[in-house]
């Protein structure tokens, strides 16, 4: 089985990836056991080999807690015949690296990606010399400064990854809150043709009683109303949404479709007439994820 992530070992995404592996054969979840994990530059060229079933399964990051969702990753699923099957939180601590002889006062560059920069935007406000400079992973920019040999520049990224590469750690938990998390999806190919959605949500509700959360993504017409049809689907079978955020829709400046996250919890037979009902009320509708709900997240922010 070949599961695709973002970066090279010691990224965040590796970290999720064998959070999730060890999540599975712990709840005896049948898992092959010639996994096999493969590291990429970018998460287009991840979802481009997911869809062409190059890959069996992907890991990509899709909100976090400081910063919001991750358009950039949730974006390539739009319009894509996958499905995240399973979430993922994972804890963020950004250390900030160096090489050995580095100091506070020697960085002037410092290299992350950018939702690991944007997440420590408090540092920069402390340390205005220090300039942040997008880098394509976190692991990826503490090999960068490793190579560079130059105290003037460092690395945000996890503990592993800067120990992993031999760099000397300058500060540790420099995010700007200190209950930094990820959520990462599992997502997988779906073979279902959209005609047949209905059908398969149904069944889903009957196999899988423990997906409950859906992520939907829905384009509607450009009217008054069009989005309050929505919304009032969504009450009218008594579901609780969790989530609403607006994409712009490629060449159509201005308009927008709608990343939906919704508890169907309450759902059982109604399930197909309730995806019917959406579809009824929409220009476009795709499910985007479709799993069990997590409590890590609540039961860290408690810790």
């Amino acid at each position: 089985m070949k599961i695709g992530y973002q970066g090279i070992p010691g990224s965040y995404s590796e970290a999720a990836l064998e959070h999730y592996l060890r999540s599975a054969r712990s709840n005896g979840l049948d898992m092959p056991s010639d996994i096999s994990a493969i590291g990429y530059d970018n998460f287009k060229t991840i979802v481009t080999d997911l869809v062409s079933e190059e890959l069996e399964a992907a890991i990509l990051p899709v909100e976090n807690s400081t910063t919001g969702l991750i358009t950039r990753t949730l974006d390539l699923l739009r319009y894509q015949a996958v499905v995240a099957t399973h979430e993922i939180y994972q804890p963020i601590h950004h250390t900030l690296w160096g090489i050995k002889g580095t100091s506070m006062q020697t960085i002037t560059k410092v290299y992350s990606n950018p939702e690991a920069l944007s997440q420590c935007a408090s540092l920069f406000d402390q340390h205005p010399h220090m300039m942040p400079l997008p880098n394509s992973d976190t692991a990826q920019a503490a090999l960068f400064v490793k190579e560079q040999h130059d105290t003037s520049l460092g690395a945000l990224s996890s503990t592993r990854a800067g120990k992993l590469y031999g760099l000397t750690a300058i500060e540790s938990n420099v995010q700007s809150e200190d209950q930094n998390m990820t959520r990462f999806f599992v997502v997988k190919r779906i073979m279902t043709e959209k005609k047949d959605m209905a059908n398969l949500v149904q069944s889903w509700r009957k196999t899988h009683p423990n997906r409950s959360r859906w992520m939907l993504y829905i384009e509607t017409a450009h009217k008054p109303g069009a989005l309050a049809k929505i919304l009032n689907t969504i009450e009218l079978f008594d579901c609780n949404m969790e989530g609403l955020d607006a994409r712009p829709i490629k060449d159509k400046p201005f308009h927008y479709g709608f990343i939906i996250e919704v508890d169907v919890s309450n759902l059982r037979e109604e399930t197909k007439t309730f995806w019917q009902t959406l579809g009824y009320a929409s220009s476009y509708l795709q499910l985007i994820g479709c799993f069990e709900p997590t409590n890590m997240l609540m039961d860290h922010l408690a810790s």
